[in-house]
């Protein structure tokens, strides 16, 4: 009888470069942007609305690159989460930041 070993699988979401929790935050920002264009372009004009949706649009997807290159997806998570940490708890390894 033959054995296998079963290997860890890697099943976080990976799209274009980003991995994990960053990939829905990204998705929340293009909703969110597409929301604000909609609502702008029916009630001032479709200029106002490319020029106050776009730019703050690219602005969050290159942060979110920015922080899938420094930090990775698990990163994020730990330092988001030592964010909501009480000030009493300390924490003892050194987060990367």
């Amino acid at each position: 009888m033959e054995r296998f070993t079963i290997q860890k699988v890697d099943t976080d979401l990976y799209i274009k470069g980003l991995s994990g929790p960053l990939v829905f935050r990204a998705l929340y920002g293009i909703l969110i942007a597409l929301g604000v264009f909609i609502a702008l372009y029916l009630l001032i004009g479709p200029l106002t609305a490319v020029l106050v949706s776009v730019p703050p649009l690219f602005i969050h997807l290159l942060r979110l690159g920015k922080i899938q290159k420094s930090q990775g997806p698990k990163g994020y998570a730990k330092r988001k989460m030592a964010g909501k940490l009480p000030h009493f708890i300390r924490i003892k390894r050194r987060l990367k930041l």
